[in-house]
């Protein structure tokens, strides 16, 4: 087929009645919206159905809990995490968790955290995602927020939210269960937390497995709460419908099936990227459950394709790169700061191969997809953009329309829409720079308890406000220029962080860069960054900047760099931007006392060729 048809010549084609991608008009919360016809109405029908499908395959391979020994795993089947899953939903109904009612869920990613996930969403409850890197004081404030009947913890979160069990309580709270061993935890833990064995009476299992009293759940129904990550104010919870967050489990296919037509396949070519191949895939799953990443973009995902999942301890490369040789890992998903640490890893050996790297959450370097290429050329390399409130996937690029396009983020898939505005909030034509807009049946329902906030983030018709800067191509392609907070504005000209971050990824001794704002007295900004470098590079700021100046336009070009083993990030694997400013700006003032930039330049001098 020729690969000369629009973009929505080719969606029409792709979403036909019939096909696996067909739409429906539906009218939702009073509006009239494209749904997908055959994706699951609920949590707990894609979990009873995939789960019993897949019954033999293996689900997960996850570090055993502590105290065992660091790099101790356990297997387990999807008919083992069936069975576990009723126990779990089981036990909670009699606990009193009825359908509807929100349980908090904190944990780092573990079969155990999965079990509990899916036994809250067969009884029809509501998980509350709770950040388990957060302090006490934030999860006391995320908590407080939701109120939810009771908690389900692993040891990790017990370590937070077990010595704070009087202050939830006094906020309305349930009690906290922790589905981990807790005999080796310090005292003041173990007395805000309860031991839990999820075991329950047969008839309570049955009734379970039957699903009843589950009359009224449906596609409406609240499904999830998540969090937003929170790096510069407190996390507000996000509260997604069961329609909402599925939408991924059909979304997810339709860039590599719009890849496969604009590439000159068949239509039954780009249907069977959306069919269980026969030999199951194993993904690595590096980012955390508790955000829509791992949760919506990658475990269901798994779960309709009968995958395995493998989980680490904690993120490290060399256990990463050790973990893609012991169990054949061939599916990486993450931020792209984990594709690249991979790709660069001296110890990963040349023979492995890898089948698909999809990434998203941060900007990637535009010589990600041609590196994947040249180390891996069958591979696909797919790049996608979301956000809490969207459900994750909103658009996305693969195939050669990523090769050619490697600024871009990519295409709206069907069931969405994406629009660029003024800040009056009037449209803006194609190739023009605005505050991004995105609209569908993935857009969050509200934020909990706080609709000030809700009425900021969503218009009146529905349309989302990203806070991204972006402009969108006559054919459809969005490009992202930078987070509206983030544009660094150096005397009155807008220079977008990701134009800096990557001309300075063109080095190949960078394994990461963050460029940020300074202040300055006379322009009012400048540009600095942040790096960290590949693995056996060697490089000092000054030689960063001199190979990065030529690649850059006169303001773009940084005025200080420093160099970082690696830069900080929040635990979905984002760059804490806020955090990187501070070290970049103190590094740049302590400079300036000292009558001496970082490159060695006297400030005086330095002034004079700004």
């Amino acid at each position: 087929m020729s690969a000369k048809l629009s973009i929505q010549e080719y969606d029409k084609l792709l979403t036909q009645p019939g096909s696996p991608y067909e739409m429906l008009e539906e009218v939702v919360e009073g509006r009239k919206l494209l749904v997908w016809k055959h994706t699951p109405r609920t949590f707990r029908d894609l979990i009873m159905d995939k789960f019993q499908k897949w019954t033999p395959r293996e689900a997960i391979s996850d570090p055993v809990p502590e105290p065992s020994d660091f790099y101790a795993r356990r297997h387990t089947s999807y008919g083992e995490m069936y069975g576990l899953s009723l126990q779990m939903g089981a036990w909670l109904r009699e606990q009193g968790v009825k359908q509807g009612e929100r349980v908090g869920l904190g944990g780092l990613n573990s079969m155990g955290f999965i079990v509990a996930f899916c036994g809250i969403h067969l009884i029809g409850a509501v998980p509350v995602m709770l950040n388990a890197t957060l302090t006490a004081d934030t999860q006391l404030h995320c908590l407080g927020l939701t109120k939810p009947k009771l908690t389900l913890v692993d040891q990790h979160s017990g370590m937070i939210i077990g010595p704070i069990a009087a202050e939830l309580k006094a906020r309305g709270v349930g009690p906290t269960y922790c589905y981990d061993k807790i005999g080796h935890l310090p005292a003041k833990v173990q007395a805000g937390l309860i031991e839990m064995a999820p075991v329950a009476s047969p008839n309570t299992v049955l009734s379970v497995q039957t699903g009843q009293g589950l009359g009224n759940l449906g596609p409406d129904s609240d499904a999830v709460i998540f969090f937003t990550s929170g790096t510069t104010s407190k996390p507000k919870g996000v509260i997604c419908t069961q329609r909402q967050c599925l939408h991924h489990v059909v979304a997810s296919s339709i860039p590599a099936a719009r890849a496969v037509m604009r590439g000159g396949g068949t239509l039954e070519d780009a249907f069977a990227v959306h069919t269980p191949p026969p030999e199951p895939g194993v993904m690595l799953i590096a980012v955390p459950l508790f955000h829509v990443t791992g949760c919506l973009g990658w475990m269901m995902r798994a779960w309709f394709l009968g995958f395995k999942i493998v989980f680490m301890r904690r993120w490290n490369v060399d256990d990463a790169v050790t973990l893609c040789i012991d169990e054949k890992i061939n599916l990486i998903g993450g931020v792209p700061a984990i594709a690249t640490a991979i790709i660069q890893s001296p110890k990963l050996p040349k023979d492995h191969v890898f089948d698909g790297l999809t990434y998203g959450g941060a900007p990637p370097p535009q010589r990600l997809a041609s590196d994947i290429a040249a180390r891996w050329p069958a591979a696909s390399a797919t790049h996608a953009y979301g956000m809490t409130e969207t459900n994750g996937l909103q658009v996305a690029l693969t195939g050669a329309d990523y090769h050619e396009r490697p600024e871009s983020v990519g295409l709206s898939i069907p069931t969405s829409g994406m629009r660029v505005v003024d800040e009056a909030g009037l449209p803006l034509p194609p190739n023009t720079m605005g505050l991004l807009q995105c609209s569908g049946a993935n857009i969050m329902k509200c934020y909990v308890d706080n609709p000030a906030a809700t009425a900021e983030a969503l218009t009146s018709d529905g349309w989302l406000n990203t806070g991204d800067v972006a402009l969108i191509c006559p054919e459809g392609f969005l490009y992202i220029r930078d987070r509206a907070k983030d544009v660094i504005i150096r005397g009155g000209e807008n220079i977008a962080s990701a134009e800096v971050e990557n001309e300075v990824f063109k080095d190949d001794r960078i394994a990461e860069c963050a460029a940020v704002a300074v202040p300055d007295e006379r322009l009012g900004e400048l540009v600095g960054i942040a790096v960290s470098l590949a693995p056996g590079a060697s490089a000092t700021p000054e030689s960063v900047l001199a190979t990065a100046y030529p690649r850059l336009r006169h303001p773009a070009r940084p005025i200080v760099c420093v160099i970082l083993d690696a830069l900080p990030r929040n635990p979905n694997g984002k760059m804490v931007k806020n955090d990187i400013k501070k070290i970049v700006v103190e590094k740049f003032e302590t400079a300036k006392r000292a009558k001496v930039d970082i490159v060695g330049h006297s400030t005086d001098l330095l002034k004079a060729k700004l």
